[in-house]
Protein backbone atom coordinates (compact mmCIF):
# COMPACT_ATOMS: atom_id res chain seq x y z
CA UNK A 1 0.00 0.00 0.00
CA UNK A 2 0.97 3.51 -0.57
CA UNK A 3 2.85 5.11 2.12
CA UNK A 4 0.49 7.78 3.93
CA UNK A 5 3.54 9.73 4.89
CA UNK A 6 4.58 10.22 1.51
CA UNK A 7 0.75 11.73 0.18
CA UNK A 8 1.44 14.08 3.09
CA UNK A 9 4.81 15.52 2.02
CA UNK A 10 3.90 15.37 -1.97
CA UNK A 11 0.36 16.85 -0.78
CA UNK A 12 -0.29 18.14 3.16
CA UNK A 13 -3.48 18.04 4.25
CA UNK A 14 -4.23 14.64 3.16
CA UNK A 15 -6.61 12.61 5.84
CA UNK A 16 -5.63 9.39 5.34
CA UNK A 17 -9.68 8.35 6.96
CA UNK A 18 -11.20 10.77 4.36
CA UNK A 19 -12.44 8.79 1.29
CA UNK A 20 -10.09 7.86 -2.03
CA UNK A 21 -11.78 10.44 -4.41
CA UNK A 22 -14.80 12.21 -4.26
CA UNK A 23 -16.39 14.07 -6.73
CA UNK A 24 -19.18 16.56 -5.84
CA UNK A 25 -21.73 18.46 -8.10
CA UNK A 26 -19.15 18.97 -10.92
CA UNK A 27 -19.66 21.66 -13.51
CA UNK A 28 -17.50 21.61 -16.68
CA UNK A 29 -18.46 24.26 -19.43
CA UNK A 30 -16.94 25.06 -22.75
CA UNK A 31 -16.97 28.85 -23.98
CA UNK A 32 -17.31 28.86 -27.48
CA UNK A 33 -18.00 30.92 -30.57
CA UNK A 34 -21.41 29.02 -31.22
CA UNK A 35 -21.81 29.47 -26.96
CA UNK A 36 -21.72 27.77 -23.92
CA UNK A 37 -21.34 24.09 -23.64
CA UNK A 38 -22.29 22.51 -20.55
CA UNK A 39 -20.05 19.09 -20.67
CA UNK A 40 -20.44 18.27 -17.38
CA UNK A 41 -23.61 19.87 -15.86
CA UNK A 42 -23.37 18.33 -11.69
CA UNK A 43 -21.17 14.65 -11.85
CA UNK A 44 -21.31 13.11 -8.19
CA UNK A 45 -19.78 10.11 -7.36
CA UNK A 46 -17.33 8.08 -4.98
CA UNK A 47 -14.33 6.22 -5.25
CA UNK A 48 -12.30 3.60 -2.64
CA UNK A 49 -9.32 1.97 -2.45
CA UNK A 50 -9.22 -1.48 -4.57
CA UNK A 51 -12.68 -0.71 -6.34
CA UNK A 52 -13.41 -0.26 -10.00
CA UNK A 53 -15.71 2.60 -11.02
CA UNK A 54 -16.96 2.38 -14.39
CA UNK A 55 -18.77 5.64 -16.17
CA UNK A 56 -20.36 4.19 -19.10
CA UNK A 57 -22.28 6.64 -21.53
CA UNK A 58 -22.55 7.45 -25.50
CA UNK A 59 -19.65 9.73 -27.05
CA UNK A 60 -20.22 13.39 -26.22
CA UNK A 61 -21.73 12.52 -22.53
CA UNK A 62 -19.29 14.13 -20.46
CA UNK A 63 -17.27 11.53 -19.71
CA UNK A 64 -13.98 12.15 -20.95
CA UNK A 65 -14.17 15.90 -19.75
CA UNK A 66 -14.47 14.87 -16.05
CA UNK A 67 -11.58 12.47 -16.08
CA UNK A 68 -9.80 15.50 -17.51
CA UNK A 69 -11.50 18.06 -15.11
CA UNK A 70 -9.94 15.34 -12.37
CA UNK A 71 -6.44 15.76 -13.52
CA UNK A 72 -6.50 18.83 -14.05
CA UNK A 73 -5.71 19.17 -17.97
CA UNK A 74 -8.68 20.64 -19.18
CA UNK A 75 -7.45 23.26 -22.46
CA UNK A 76 -8.33 27.02 -20.77
CA UNK A 77 -9.93 28.17 -22.60
CA UNK A 78 -12.01 27.12 -23.69
CA UNK A 79 -12.69 24.81 -20.99
CA UNK A 80 -13.66 25.73 -17.08
CA UNK A 81 -14.93 24.07 -13.84
CA UNK A 82 -17.35 26.40 -13.06
CA UNK A 83 -18.54 24.70 -9.98
CA UNK A 84 -18.38 21.68 -7.72
CA UNK A 85 -15.39 20.08 -5.56
CA UNK A 86 -13.00 17.37 -6.51
CA UNK A 87 -11.53 15.89 -3.14
CA UNK A 88 -8.66 13.71 -3.19
CA UNK A 89 -7.98 12.22 0.74
CA UNK A 90 -9.91 15.47 1.80
CA UNK A 91 -7.88 17.87 -0.25
CA UNK A 92 -9.70 19.68 -2.53
CA UNK A 93 -7.87 19.70 -6.06
CA UNK A 94 -9.56 22.79 -7.66
CA UNK A 95 -8.37 24.89 -4.71
CA UNK A 96 -4.76 23.77 -5.27
CA UNK A 97 -1.89 25.95 -7.43
CA UNK A 98 -0.50 24.70 -10.47
CA UNK A 99 2.02 23.84 -8.78
CA UNK A 100 1.09 21.75 -6.62
CA UNK A 101 -1.82 20.32 -8.71
CA UNK A 102 1.35 18.90 -10.75
CA UNK A 103 2.70 16.85 -7.62
CA UNK A 104 -0.66 15.29 -7.20
CA UNK A 105 -0.35 13.92 -11.12
CA UNK A 106 0.94 10.87 -11.90
CA UNK A 107 2.24 10.67 -8.37
CA UNK A 108 -1.26 10.51 -6.54
CA UNK A 109 -3.55 10.44 -9.73
CA UNK A 110 -2.45 9.09 -12.79
CA UNK A 111 -4.46 8.34 -16.57
CA UNK A 112 -4.22 5.80 -19.35
CA UNK A 113 -5.33 8.00 -22.60
CA UNK A 114 -7.31 6.72 -25.40
CA UNK A 115 -4.88 6.36 -28.54
CA UNK A 116 -1.74 5.41 -26.89
CA UNK A 117 0.11 6.22 -30.31
CA UNK A 118 -0.97 9.89 -30.40
CA UNK A 119 -0.22 10.15 -26.00
CA UNK A 120 3.59 8.78 -26.80
CA UNK A 121 6.21 11.23 -28.08
CA UNK A 122 7.36 9.24 -31.60
CA UNK A 123 10.90 11.29 -31.38
CA UNK A 124 12.01 9.36 -28.19
CA UNK A 125 12.02 6.03 -26.94
CA UNK A 126 9.61 4.75 -24.89
CA UNK A 127 12.54 4.16 -21.77
CA UNK A 128 13.35 7.67 -22.43
CA UNK A 129 9.64 8.56 -21.75
CA UNK A 130 9.24 6.43 -18.81
CA UNK A 131 12.57 7.37 -17.43
CA UNK A 132 11.60 10.99 -17.46
CA UNK A 133 9.28 10.23 -14.73
CA UNK A 134 11.97 9.07 -12.35
CA UNK A 135 14.66 11.80 -13.36
CA UNK A 136 11.46 14.76 -12.80
CA UNK A 137 9.58 13.32 -10.07
CA UNK A 138 11.98 11.20 -8.31
CA UNK A 139 15.28 12.85 -8.78
CA UNK A 140 17.26 9.46 -10.37
CA UNK A 141 20.11 9.11 -12.68
CA UNK A 142 19.50 8.25 -16.35
CA UNK A 143 20.95 4.86 -15.59
CA UNK A 144 18.76 4.00 -12.89
CA UNK A 145 15.94 5.55 -14.41
CA UNK A 146 16.35 3.08 -16.99
CA UNK A 147 16.81 0.02 -14.56
CA UNK A 148 13.22 0.83 -13.02
CA UNK A 149 11.61 1.87 -16.59
CA UNK A 150 13.19 -2.03 -17.64
CA UNK A 151 11.56 -3.21 -14.71
CA UNK A 152 8.12 -1.84 -15.03
CA UNK A 153 7.85 -2.93 -18.87
CA UNK A 154 8.47 -5.95 -17.71
CA UNK A 155 5.92 -5.67 -14.73
CA UNK A 156 2.91 -4.76 -18.22
CA UNK A 157 4.43 -7.82 -19.44
CA UNK A 158 6.07 -6.42 -22.82
CA UNK A 159 8.43 -9.75 -23.52
CA UNK A 160 12.26 -8.67 -24.25
CA UNK A 161 12.50 -5.33 -21.60
CA UNK A 162 15.89 -5.04 -21.78
CA UNK A 163 16.12 -4.66 -25.51
CA UNK A 164 12.44 -2.99 -26.24
CA UNK A 165 12.87 -0.30 -24.17
CA UNK A 166 15.36 1.48 -26.69
CA UNK A 167 12.25 1.54 -29.10
CA UNK A 168 10.12 4.13 -30.33
CA UNK A 169 6.42 4.03 -30.23
CA UNK A 170 5.93 2.99 -33.86
CA UNK A 171 8.11 -0.08 -33.55
CA UNK A 172 5.21 -1.72 -31.09
CA UNK A 173 1.64 -3.03 -31.63
CA UNK A 174 -0.98 -1.29 -30.25
CA UNK A 175 -1.69 -3.46 -27.76
CA UNK A 176 2.17 -3.27 -26.73
CA UNK A 177 1.83 0.67 -26.77
CA UNK A 178 -1.43 0.36 -24.56
CA UNK A 179 0.83 -1.81 -22.21
CA UNK A 180 3.33 0.85 -22.22
CA UNK A 181 0.86 3.59 -21.59
CA UNK A 182 -0.37 1.40 -18.67
CA UNK A 183 3.59 1.30 -17.27
CA UNK A 184 3.77 5.42 -17.30
CA UNK A 185 0.57 5.50 -15.78
CA UNK A 186 2.22 2.93 -13.10
CA UNK A 187 5.94 4.52 -12.32
CA UNK A 188 4.69 6.96 -9.59
CA UNK A 189 2.70 4.40 -7.54
CA UNK A 190 -0.46 6.93 -7.43
CA UNK A 191 -3.41 5.58 -5.47
CA UNK A 192 -6.32 6.13 -8.41
CA UNK A 193 -5.85 4.93 -12.10
CA UNK A 194 -8.31 6.38 -14.43
CA UNK A 195 -8.58 4.59 -17.75
CA UNK A 196 -10.05 6.30 -20.66
CA UNK A 197 -11.48 3.77 -23.12
CA UNK A 198 -7.93 1.75 -22.28
CA UNK A 199 -8.89 -0.80 -25.13
CA UNK A 200 -10.06 1.41 -28.08
CA UNK A 201 -9.10 0.00 -31.77
CA UNK A 202 -7.61 -3.20 -30.05
CA UNK A 203 -9.29 -6.35 -31.06
CA UNK A 204 -11.06 -8.78 -28.45
CA UNK A 205 -8.28 -10.62 -27.89
CA UNK A 206 -5.79 -8.12 -26.86
CA UNK A 207 -8.88 -5.79 -25.13
CA UNK A 208 -9.28 -9.09 -22.64
CA UNK A 209 -5.58 -9.20 -22.22
CA UNK A 210 -5.24 -5.48 -21.33
CA UNK A 211 -8.33 -5.52 -18.57
CA UNK A 212 -6.77 -8.45 -17.11
CA UNK A 213 -3.44 -6.85 -17.06
CA UNK A 214 -5.08 -3.36 -15.45
CA UNK A 215 -7.37 -5.90 -12.95
CA UNK A 216 -4.07 -8.11 -11.94
CA UNK A 217 -2.08 -4.63 -11.37
CA UNK A 218 -4.67 -3.30 -9.17
CA UNK A 219 -5.61 -6.07 -7.16
CA UNK A 220 -1.26 -5.91 -6.33
CA UNK A 221 -1.05 -2.50 -5.73
CA UNK A 222 -4.81 -1.95 -3.74
CA UNK A 223 -5.57 1.33 -6.52
CA UNK A 224 -8.73 2.83 -7.27
CA UNK A 225 -9.55 2.43 -10.67
CA UNK A 226 -11.81 4.74 -13.16
CA UNK A 227 -12.71 2.96 -15.87
CA UNK A 228 -14.11 5.30 -18.70
CA UNK A 229 -16.07 3.17 -22.02
CA UNK A 230 -19.29 2.83 -23.63
CA UNK A 231 -18.58 -1.08 -23.95
CA UNK A 232 -20.89 -2.54 -21.79
CA UNK A 233 -19.40 -6.04 -22.08
CA UNK A 234 -16.05 -4.75 -20.93
CA UNK A 235 -17.75 -3.33 -17.73
CA UNK A 236 -19.39 -6.26 -16.95
CA UNK A 237 -16.54 -8.46 -16.06
CA UNK A 238 -14.15 -5.95 -14.39
CA UNK A 239 -16.56 -3.07 -12.48
CA UNK A 240 -18.00 -2.65 -8.55
CA UNK A 241 -20.36 -0.12 -9.45
CA UNK A 242 -21.09 1.64 -12.95
CA UNK A 243 -22.09 4.89 -12.70
CA UNK A 244 -23.89 6.25 -16.67
CA UNK A 245 -23.92 9.57 -18.29
CA UNK A 246 -25.93 11.24 -20.46
CA UNK A 247 -25.58 15.04 -21.06
CA UNK A 248 -23.26 15.77 -18.87
CA UNK A 249 -25.15 14.44 -15.67
CA UNK A 250 -24.77 11.05 -13.55
CA UNK A 251 -28.30 9.40 -14.53
CA UNK A 252 -27.96 6.10 -12.92
CA UNK A 253 -25.39 5.06 -10.42
CA UNK A 254 -25.53 1.01 -9.28
CA UNK A 255 -23.65 -1.93 -8.08
CA UNK A 256 -22.52 -3.88 -11.48
CA UNK A 257 -25.32 -6.49 -10.60
CA UNK A 258 -28.20 -4.39 -10.31
CA UNK A 259 -27.58 -2.32 -13.55
CA UNK A 260 -27.83 -5.14 -15.66
CA UNK A 261 -30.29 -7.28 -13.72
CA UNK A 262 -32.61 -4.00 -12.73
CA UNK A 263 -31.88 -0.95 -14.63
CA UNK A 264 -33.52 2.14 -13.51
CA UNK A 265 -33.20 4.64 -16.13
CA UNK A 266 -35.13 4.44 -19.86
CA UNK A 267 -31.57 5.41 -20.58
CA UNK A 268 -29.41 2.81 -19.62
CA UNK A 269 -32.65 -0.02 -19.74
CA UNK A 270 -32.06 1.71 -23.72
CA UNK A 271 -28.75 0.59 -23.71
CA UNK A 272 -28.88 -2.81 -22.44
CA UNK A 273 -31.44 -3.33 -24.46
CA UNK A 274 -29.51 -2.31 -27.92
CA UNK A 275 -26.53 -4.93 -27.24
CA UNK A 276 -26.79 -8.35 -29.59
CA UNK A 277 -27.51 -11.23 -28.06
CA UNK A 278 -26.77 -15.00 -28.64
CA UNK A 279 -30.86 -15.48 -28.33
CA UNK A 280 -31.31 -13.38 -30.39
CA UNK A 281 -30.60 -14.58 -33.87
CA UNK A 282 -32.50 -13.09 -36.64
CA UNK A 283 -34.44 -10.86 -34.40
CA UNK A 284 -33.89 -6.84 -35.00
CA UNK A 285 -32.16 -4.87 -32.52
CA UNK A 286 -33.25 -2.39 -30.30
CA UNK A 287 -32.15 0.84 -31.33
CA UNK A 288 -32.69 4.04 -28.85
CA UNK A 289 -34.13 6.54 -31.25
CA UNK A 290 -33.21 10.20 -32.39
CA UNK A 291 -29.31 11.64 -31.17
CA UNK A 292 -27.76 13.07 -27.98
CA UNK A 293 -28.48 16.48 -27.31
CA UNK A 294 -26.32 19.54 -28.28
CA UNK A 295 -24.54 20.44 -25.36
CA UNK A 296 -25.39 24.55 -25.71
CA UNK A 297 -28.97 23.42 -25.99
CA UNK A 298 -30.14 20.62 -23.75
CA UNK A 299 -33.64 20.12 -23.37
CA UNK A 300 -35.57 21.13 -20.47
CA UNK A 301 -36.25 18.63 -17.65
CA UNK A 302 -34.62 15.55 -18.15
CA UNK A 303 -32.25 15.44 -21.30
CA UNK A 304 -33.13 12.11 -22.34
CA UNK A 305 -37.38 13.13 -22.33
CA UNK A 306 -37.06 13.33 -26.62
CA UNK A 307 -36.14 10.15 -26.69
CA UNK A 308 -37.46 8.20 -23.87
CA UNK A 309 -39.96 5.84 -24.41
CA UNK A 310 -41.48 6.70 -20.37
CA UNK A 311 -41.20 10.69 -20.81
CA UNK A 312 -44.50 12.80 -19.75
CA UNK A 313 -45.25 16.01 -19.20
CA UNK A 314 -43.14 15.86 -15.56
CA UNK A 315 -40.15 15.43 -17.58
CA UNK A 316 -40.37 18.22 -20.26
CA UNK A 317 -40.25 20.34 -17.20
CA UNK A 318 -37.15 22.19 -14.50
CA UNK A 319 -36.10 21.33 -12.55
CA UNK A 320 -34.65 18.04 -14.18
CA UNK A 321 -34.95 15.13 -11.79
CA UNK A 322 -33.43 14.37 -8.82
CA UNK A 323 -31.37 11.52 -7.96
CA UNK A 324 -34.25 9.22 -6.31
CA UNK A 325 -32.48 6.85 -4.24
CA UNK A 326 -34.09 3.42 -6.00
CA UNK A 327 -33.08 1.16 -2.78
CA UNK A 328 -31.67 1.29 0.77
CA UNK A 329 -28.18 0.03 -0.33
CA UNK A 330 -26.05 2.72 -1.02
CA UNK A 331 -24.84 4.43 -4.51
CA UNK A 332 -27.95 3.27 -5.58
CA UNK A 333 -29.93 6.20 -7.19
CA UNK A 334 -31.42 6.99 -10.70
CA UNK A 335 -32.67 10.71 -12.10
CA UNK A 336 -35.99 9.21 -13.47
CA UNK A 337 -39.22 10.41 -11.96
CA UNK A 338 -40.73 7.10 -12.88
CA UNK A 339 -37.91 4.47 -11.81
CA UNK A 340 -39.87 2.38 -10.50
CA UNK A 341 -42.07 1.45 -13.83
CA UNK A 342 -38.67 0.86 -15.42
CA UNK A 343 -37.58 -1.47 -12.94
CA UNK A 344 -41.57 -3.06 -13.38
CA UNK A 345 -41.94 -2.62 -9.83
Amino acid sequence: MTDIKAQMDVLPGVDPRAPLLEVKDLHVEFRTNYGVAKAVNGANFLLSPGETLAILGESGCGKSVTAQAIMGILDTPPGYVTKGQINYRGVDLLKLSEEKRRKVRANRIAMIFQDALSALNPVYTVGFQLGELFRKHRGMSRAEAKRRSIDLLDQVKIPGAKTRVDDYPHQFSGGMRQRVMIAMALALDPEVLIADEPTTALDVTVQAQIMGLLADLQRQRNMGLILITHDMGVVADVADRISVMYAGKVVEEAPVYDIYARPAHPYTKALLESIPRLDMKGQQLSVIRGLPPALTDVPRGCAFNPRCAYARDACRQDPAPPPYQVSVQPHRTARCHFFREVIGE
